[in-house]
């Protein structure tokens, strides 16, 4: 919004000019003289707008008139304020001001819709608010634009459409919902899993208390979409503790004449020895060395050091070996040399972060009674996890009888089983119950407690899962898949939509998705499901420099990390990062967690500084939310009052 200069009168007449300071001068304004400095704050009544005129009275007989070029967003009789930028010789430079802007926002609606020849409706004034929130005009001609465009989505909020408008984002019915639940800060996906989750148990009593019949068939197919996922790292690294290594099959090899041959006579052979694996194929002396090696390396280093093995042999050895680190080098010199998003730097730096600070503060909680009274061994997919001892006992007893195994009846009881492993062989043996056995398991408490946890456990990742190359993507992509099958589950397993709230949910947190993904057309945004030892938090990463700006400068980032936890309530990180300097700044709202983050900051900045950054951080008291629209969509947006500037003419 550029404003055209106008001439500025001086005191005195002619050329007479008062010598000024350079930041304060004094002007003539009717009968009267202002002296004005830089940084001062006029404030005044709207007295006039006509074309790109407004006319403001600043009392006591001083007003001024200047061009704005959209100067009809202003109303008469309005009240708003400028700050002075700059003093010119002849012209004054002036920034209005938000806030002040709004001042008299009922008697500046009023005015409008009069003005408009419109019925002063709580829709009409909701209209005229939300132009003015959003710096648009609010000429009859704007306000009957807004009317036509917000009647289009009669269901949302008039404030959401003219932001989205405001902001040139694509409208549809979808994505109005989407971005006013963002607004509205009723976006977050980890409390929609739990409602979805809820609705999933609600449809599961529903069909085994009521018609029992169809539990077999519905349990089978839920369990079936529950399952459909990878195993998590804490998974794989339980299922490893206990599964000892499988001993190496060292291969067997054959002379020409069918005898065989050590390894020992193998470390002695020449290049030119014929040699049969056991189906008779025959190898070259480095094919059998290879497989040698593969199965079993330590072997093969004992047997290289041994002085009989041959100059052949060595020499195959030893070009496995410089290729083996030419190959390492090599995709050590790539993953360097490979972009690195946005995220993932920022990802692998929050995780420097946690992962310095972890143990202290896992400590400190323990000792200052932050942490819960609950504790548990287990991680989140085992039983023990979802069940209590007493949850255990009860539904060993409901399974007792089932075909399952005495193996995984016993680890139900102990809390030990995995729920993929419970889950599984029940799915199995669904067809294998009677409609009454089918209806109980389907209905029982703990049954859809260890579904709910499943689906979770699908929809969350760890701190150390998020380390991992990728595991957001692939978390998302496994969200999308189910949150659609959960969508059309009723229709596609009953035959029709009979259980609304499991479809609507489903259908809503797809929507959700569909929105960040065209959020991240601009900016970089993602929230973050985190599961924490003994909780599920709610996390949003906000990415605050605009993919533009990261294309043209990418070791300068702005971040935001937002975290809602149980025991240290909500967290907020603000990171700035240019190359290697970085600083952080950790605003809390509980006195409690201060108390806590204080005692461990000079350890966290240590620990961060060892890993090769220049790092400082702040704590402070947390005063306000982290806003999306605010603080995220809106970053860098022109508004009144904050981007532009102008320069006006005082005069009588």
């Amino acid at each position: 919004m550029s404003i055209m200069s106008s001439q500025v009168q001086n005191n005195g007449s002619g050329s007479g000019a008062v010598p000024q300071t350079a930041r304060t001068r004094t002007y003539r304004t009717g009968n009267t003289t202002m002296s004005l400095r830089e940084g001062q704050t006029l404030k005044g009544v709207v007295t006039d707008v006509h074309g790109n005129k407004i006319t403001m009275d600043l009392g006591e007989g001083a007003s001024f008139t200047g061009e704005l070029e959209d100067a009809s967003r202003y109303s008469i009789g309005q009240k708003a304020a400028f700050t002075i930028t700059q003093l010119a010789d002849n012209t004054i430079y002036m920034e209005a001001k938000g806030d002040a802007y709004l001042l008299g926002m009922d008697d500046t609606v009023d005015q409008a819709l009069e003005e408009a020849a419109l019925p002063k409706t709580d829709r009409n004034i909701n209209i005229v608010q939300s132009l003015l929130e959003n710096g648009k005009s609010i000429a009859k001609e704007s306000i009957m634009n807004a009317i036509r465009l917000t009647s289009k989505f009669p269901e949302n909020s008039v404030d959401a459409v003219i932001t989205m408008d405001k902001l040139g984002m694509e409208m549809t019915k979808a994505s109005v919902t989407q971005f006013q639940q963002y607004k509205e800060q009723s976006h977050q996906l980890l409390y929609k899993m739990d409602s979805l989750t809820d609705s999933i148990n609600g449809m599961l009593t529903s069909i085994g208390e009521k018609v029992p019949r169809l539990a077999a068939s519905v349990g089978d197919e839920l369990l079936r979409l529950a399952l459909n996922s990878t195993p998590t790292l804490e998974e794989n690294e339980l299922l490893a503790e206990r599964t000892l290594p499988d001993e190496p099959t060292i291969p067997t090899f054959f002379d020409e004449n069918g005898n065989p041959v050590s390894t020992g006579q193998l470390m002695e052979m020449q290049n030119d020895v014929p040699i049969f694996d056991s189906e008779g194929n025959k190898l070259t002396l480095e094919q059998a060395i290879h497989l040698l090696k593969e199965a079993d390396p330590s072997l093969m280093d004992e047997a290289v050091k041994s002085e009989t093995a041959s100059d052949d042999v060595k020499n195959i050895l030893t070009a496995e070996e410089e290729a083996t680190i030419s190959n390492e080098e090599e995709v050590t010199e790539k993953e360097e040399q490979a972009p690195t998003s946005a995220f993932g730097r920022m990802r692998d730096m929050f995780a420097g972060i946690t992962d310095s600070a972890a143990g202290a503060i896992k400590n400190a909680m323990t000792s200052s009674g932050l942490a819960s009274d609950f504790r548990t061994p287990f991680i989140h997919e085992q039983v023990g996890y979802t069940l209590s001892p007493e949850d255990r006992k009860e539904f060993a007893a409901l399974i007792k009888d089932l075909p399952v195994s005495q193996e995984l009846k016993d680890a139900v009881a102990d809390g030990t089983a995995l729920n993929r492993e419970l889950l599984s062989e029940l799915k199995d043996i669904f067809h294998k119950l009677s409609d009454e056995s089918a209806g109980k398991l389907l209905s029982s408490k703990h049954f859809q407690g260890l579904v709910k946890s499943q689906f979770m456990s699908n929809w969350t990742l760890s701190p150390e899962e998020m380390k991992e190359e990728g595991s957001m993507s692939k978390v998302y992509e496994k969200m999308n898949e189910q949150f659609q099958a959960l969508e059309h589950f009723s229709e596609e397993t009953l035959g029709k939509n009979l259980f609304k709230d499991v479809s609507s949910t489903a259908k809503d947190m797809s929507q959700n998705l569909d929105f960040m993904k065209a959020l991240n057309e601009t900016f970089q945004y993602m929230q973050l499901p985190v599961k924490l030892s003994n909780q599920n938090a709610h996390g949003d990463l906000y990415v605050m420099t605009r993919k533009e700006s990261l294309k043209k400068n990418p070791n300068k980032l702005k971040a935001v990390l937002h975290l809602e936890m149980d025991h240290l309530g909500t967290l907020d990180i603000h990171i700035t990062k240019e190359n290697t300097a970085v600083t952080a700044a950790f605003y809390v709202d509980k006195k409690e967690t201060e108390a806590l983050f204080s005692k461990n900051m000079e350890m966290l900045k240590d620990r961060i500084n060892e890993q090769g950054f220049a790092f400082n951080a702040s704590l402070n008291p947390k005063e306000k939310d982290v806003d999306i629209v605010k603080d995220f969509i809106n970053a860098g947006e022109t508004s009144i009052g904050s981007m532009q500037r102008y320069n006006f003419d005082l005069r009588a």
